[in-house]
């Protein structure tokens, strides 16, 4: 049995980035770079969340570095307007005027471009940043065991895969920017400030101790806003979505009432923790400003009285002020980074959630009451094999292990006389072709449905499968309003196969799965909407043209319609399996 040279899956798509978390060895020396992770995003999120960030150092070395040049940049206009003004102006000299007014338009033009050209690549390696991030979730979220999904909202994961998970993105991408961006712009400011005029930037000094102290308050309940809003919009989209998938029905059966009342009620609840939040937020925005308020008005008289007396020209106030800009707003940058720190800390929480719930492991099946007292259980190949029991179990759960290898059964299962566990994930996916009873189809034409999984396939292949399940006539000549379709491959389908009626729907799932390159085939009550005759009908054409594989069977009625098996595996009472601790 070949064993892949490489790892199956989104791994190849993302060279590098799906690094396994925590593969650093005890006794390795941890990177100044690992060590600002943990710092700034904890211990436990920073395993899988620093191997995401590490490819991006160097463009986020590359921004800081065009980020410091344009805080330098941004120091020089207050000086050249001192200049401009006692230089120039207040000495009548025309010469200095035109000098010092041409150089601060040409450096205001270079900021402009300059300030552009950052955004741009800001954006750039952001939404890169941001891909990757969602791709690792996404990856982590798809390989997770189906009985996981089972208990999650569809809503909250989606709350959590794209506002959670761009929060923590544009925390992770910005932190660091505008960090050291403010950073330096406020050292810069404080210089200038003390060259000005010390006493008044001793003054001004005193503002920051304040508001930290203020904020250092404040922040605990900032995140606690955040993660109840995170939480509710979770919920009211999950309300949402259950409304729309069940639409249909909810109007056959006259719910309409209740659905209404229950989206209601969580908007409200929504409405409630939003505006909860808003109002926190601007109460922790308004403080430090009315600070910086108080501290601007009081530099201002001081200063004012100054320039008065004559003890200090007029421009240099003007620039002063403008200094002070300098060193209040990059520090309440910091401070309010702080506070998006606490709000990024409750979206981490959550996809940290996420990332150890689909690493839960389920409790094994016993194999011990399938077949006496026997834990083996062989498989043979070329073999018809019907699982039979009563609903609930156990049937699709055992069948999940021939493709998803977890630990979920105590006992052994031999495939084709190798061990179960002893087959490569990439074997597995290649081999074993799986039918589940709910099928899964995407709004779009038949062909990017059948070519799901298999984007080889040529169309007169797609053709017969479609003549096999019976769909062909169903599609051929079908005409959409307004547009002329040439092929049966190219009818539309709506969301989730909704166009088309349930047995319909399981059918062309059939044929998708028939068109790959398989030696194992599992119908899990893949054709329980179907009429017995046309179940009779394909399985007859199943067991003729693909008789070489093994073919594993479940269905509660209609048994018959699947002709002769070569094997029956009855599966006891649910209340009969044992389950190991």
């Amino acid at each position: 049995m070949r064993v892949p040279s490489q790892p199956f899956g989104l791994k190849n798509v993302y060279p590098g980035l799906f690094k396994r978390p925590g593969a650093n060895k005890p006794d390795q020396p941890i990177s100044p770079f690992q060590r600002l992770c943990q710092l700034v995003f904890g211990t436990q999120a920073s395993h899988w969340l620093e191997p995401i960030i590490a490819p991006f150092r160097l463009k986020l070395l590359f921004l800081i570095g065009l980020g410091m040049f344009s805080s330098i940049l941004a120091l020089t206009p207050p000086y050249l307007t001192k200049l401009v003004i006692d230089d120039g102006l207040m000495a009548g000299d025309r010469s200095a005027l035109i000098t010092w007014s041409l150089a601060l338009l040409g450096l205001g033009m270079l900021a402009l471009a300059l300030g552009a050209v950052n955004s741009l690549i800001h954006m750039h390696y952001s939404v890169s940043m941001l891909a990757q991030l969602r791709g690792w979730l996404v990856h982590t979220v798809l390989k997770s065991h189906p009985g996981w999904r089972s208990n999650q909202q569809t809503g909250d994961l989606l709350s959590r895969l794209d506002g959670d998970a761009g929060e923590v993105q544009q925390f992770a991408f910005n932190a660091l920017l505008t960090g050291l961006s403010s950073m330096f712009r406020l050292i810069g400011g404080v210089a200038m400030l003390m060259v000005l005029n010390w006493q008044l930037g001793l003054i001004a000094m005193v503002l920051a101790p304040i508001e930290g102290a203020f904020l250092a308050w404040a922040r605990p309940k900032t995140e606690n806003h955040a993660r109840a809003v995170r939480t509710q919009k979770g919920k009211f989209a999950s309300r949402l979505a259950e409304m729309l998938h069940g639409l249909v029905t909810i109007r056959m059966i006259g719910a309409e009432g209740a659905s209404n009342e229950a989206i209601l009620r969580d908007q409200t609840g929504l409405n409630r923790d939003l505006l909860s939040a808003q109002r926190w937020g601007e109460f922790t925005r308004a403080i430090p400003q009315a600070l910086s308020a108080v501290m601007r008005a009081a530099i201002f008289l001081i200063g004012g009285l100054m320039v008065l007396d004559g003890r200090w020209p007029l421009g240099s106030l003007i620039a002063f002020l403008s200094y002070l800009g300098f060193m209040t707003g990059p520090m309440q940058s910091l401070l309010g980074l702080w506070h998006a720190q606490a709000r990024a800390k409750a979206s981490l929480s959550r996809l940290n959630e996420l990332v150890q719930e689909t690493h839960q492991n389920h409790p094994p099946l016993n194999l011990s009451n399938i077949d006496g007292e026997s834990s083996v259980l062989d498989l043979p190949e070329a073999a018809k094999i019907r699982l039979a029991g009563p609903s609930g179990c156990g049937k699709t759960r055992f069948l999940s292990n021939f493709r998803f290898p977890t630990p979920t059964l105590k006992g052994v299962v031999r495939l084709h006389g190798m061990k179960l566990e002893d087959w490569s994930l990439e074997e597995l996916r290649r081999d074993v072709a799986f039918v589940p009873q709910v099928p899964f189809l995407i709004r779009g034409t038949v062909r990017e449905n059948l070519t799901l999984i298999n984007t080889e396939s040529s169309e007169t292949e797609q053709i017969k499968c479609l003549e096999l399940v019976g769909l062909l006539q169903r599609f051929t000549g079908r005409q959409r309003k307004g547009e002329c379709i040439h092929s049966c491959l190219d009818v539309m389908i709506g969301e989730t196969g909704l166009t088309l009626s349930g047995g319909e729907r399981q059918r062309l799932c059939l044929a998708r799965a028939l068109l790959t390159k398989f030696s194992v085939l599992i119908l899990d009550e893949a054709l329980s909407e179907v009429d017995p005759e046309q179940v009779g009908r394909i399985i007859k054409i199943i067991d003729a043209k693909w008789c070489h594989t093994t073919r594993i069977i479940t269905t509660h009625g209609m048994a018959d319609a699947h002709g002769a098996f070569d094997m029956v595996i009855e599966l006891p009472e649910h209340r009969a399996l044992e389950v190991a601790n």
